[in-house]
């Protein structure tokens, strides 16, 4: 119980500290998978199968499995590491925090599942990272798409449509060009897809070269009003992948279906104020804010 007990304070403390924020850079010891994704934003803090997780905006997760004495700690940026330099397994830096894992009997990262990017099912689309990107394969494939019922929210991840998008863009640019999340793909014009895709496009590059870059309309802003509407920005989980899809539903209206697909979730309501709703978050806030009191 206790050790339960432990965990989700440490995930409710690493939820407070990364949550919407950006990696700057990520160390590992011994790690099997795949390297761990740098300029994405951490959009999860998990519990799977014993192991506590980190899940980055473009799918990749981040596990961890501790030891008996093992521990998630965070740092404050220029705070001194509080166990030697070996027995570090995980180093995360997001700007203002360092998360460290210390004493992890694994560590490995790996791609969530979704059926609909498998391999299998057909080649990559163009990677909008890159200079020579083709927008209009990435239209063709949009508008050639086999299941003419699927969300647009559910193409712009689809790695068989374009790649190198994170989950970020993809809510930025339907706010953007103010598309409704559940509007199926069957529904868009060739010059909607052009315009979804060219702003992700300008946005992705524009970040890389740290020109341009601008606060985020929906992404994190759950509870929040619509800086174009005034509206309260919602948050959900969506899709066969099932990602966190941040939009307003005031003003993103183009194309929105007369009714809720029955596949996806309910609306996560989340107190803006609060940040994380889970009782151990709770618990773990109100911790803090007592500790803050008592230093004035």
């Amino acid at each position: 119980m206790a050790g339960s007990r432990r965990t989700y304070r440490t995930m409710a403390a690493l939820r407070t500290a990364l949550l919407g924020r950006t990696t700057l850079s990520v160390e590992c010891r011994r790690l099997e998978g795949i390297e761990p994704p740098i300029d994405h934003v951490i959009e999860e803090i998990r519990l799977r199968n014993h192991a506590i997780e980190v899940v980055w905006d473009n799918g990749v997760v981040l596990s961890t499995k501790l030891k008996m004495f093992g521990s998630w700690q965070l740092h404050r940026r220029g705070e001194e590491l509080r166990r030697p330099e070996s027995h570090v397994s995980v180093m995360l830096d997001v700007g203002q925090w360092r998360a460290v894992c210390y004493g992890a009997s694994h560590v490995e990262t790996y791609r969530d599942f979704d059926v609909r990017r498998h391999p299998m099912l057909g080649s990559h689309g163009p990677d909008l990272g890159r200079d020579d990107a083709d927008i209009e394969e990435c239209v063709d494939r949009m508008m050639e798409y086999e299941e003419r019922d699927a969300t647009i929210a559910e193409v712009l991840v689809d790695e068989r449509v374009l790649t190198g998008v994170g989950n970020v863009y993809r809510c930025e640019a339907m706010w953007a060009c103010e598309v409704h999340p559940w509007a199926t793909i069957g529904e868009f014009k060739r010059a909607e897809c052009r315009e979804l895709v060219t702003l992700m496009c300008e946005t992705l590059r524009a970040d890389k070269l740290g020109v341009g870059r601008v606060s985020r309309a929906v992404y994190g802003r759950q509870g929040k009003a619509c800086m174009r509407c005034g509206d309260v920005i919602k948050v959900t989980h969506h899709g066969e992948a099932n990602r966190v899809l941040y939009w307003c539903p005031g003003c993103q209206t183009t194309h929105q279906p007369l009714t809720r697909p029955n596949f996806t979730p309910a609306y996560v309501d989340r107190d803006a104020t609060r940040g994380d709703t889970h009782p151990a978050a709770q618990i773990f806030m109100d911790e803090i804010n007592a500790r803050r009191a008592g230093n004035f």
